[in-house]
């Protein structure tokens, strides 16, 4: 059902031979030939839902509606607003036993991530700028994409996913281990769109 038709630079994705559009009317499109596949993947087995990161549509038609439209400094500065101690739930270690010590573990270390994760979102491609949104809004916390980006190897994904749903158990374990797959596919990408 889903298909992606190479025009110039660009390819296009479609839906039934048509061009596929976003939520906002933009056409789904990309440059990069490996997001295009996967965004045709994707959307045969999750549909086109833009909300579940469990999905790399989820990033792309933000980047398409909102990233690509709105300026850099405006976006900046609302993805920043994410790594205040007040807005993001690592930051703040529990108060029951059993939790402070896992929480310490993992998050301790990166209390003050602040001031380094504003300077780190200053350097980011408006792409992986969209990339740590779509998480942050998924996990409420700009923290974590801060941290699989700048300090976690790629081999303890999968145990950093259980500890984030020990303390966030809102989303399970296997959908957090795909967010942040996807999260890494898409922070990776080369180019822009």
């Amino acid at each position: 059902m889903y298909g992606f038709r190479k025009d110039g630079e660009w390819h296009f994705i479609e839906k039934k031979s048509k061009v596929l559009t976003t939520p906002m009317g933009q056409p789904v499109k990309t440059r990069n030939m490996a997001l295009a596949d996967r965004l045709v993947a994707d959307l045969e087995k999750y549909g086109e839902s833009p909300s579940d990161p469990v999905s790399i549509v989820a990033f792309h038609y933000a980047m398409l509606d909102f990233f690509s439209t709105v300026p850099r400094q405006e976006l900046e500065s609302n993805v920043a607003i994410g790594l205040d101690p007040e807005n993001d739930w690592t930051f703040d270690c529990p108060a029951a036993p059993e939790l402070k010590m896992k929480w310490m573990a993992n998050f301790a270390k990166h209390y003050s991530n602040t001031e380094p994760g504003k300077k780190w979102l200053s350097t980011l491609s408006t792409m992986q700028l969209c990339a740590v949104c779509v998480i942050g809004r998924a996990l409420e916390s700009v923290n974590i994409p801060f941290i699989v980006a700048t300090t976690l190897p790629p081999d303890q994904i999968a145990g950093f996913a259980k500890t984030i749903h020990a303390f966030y158990p809102y989303v399970g374990t296997k959908e957090i281990q795909q967010y942040l797959e996807n999260f890494i596919l898409y922070f990776h990408l080369e180019g822009e769109s």
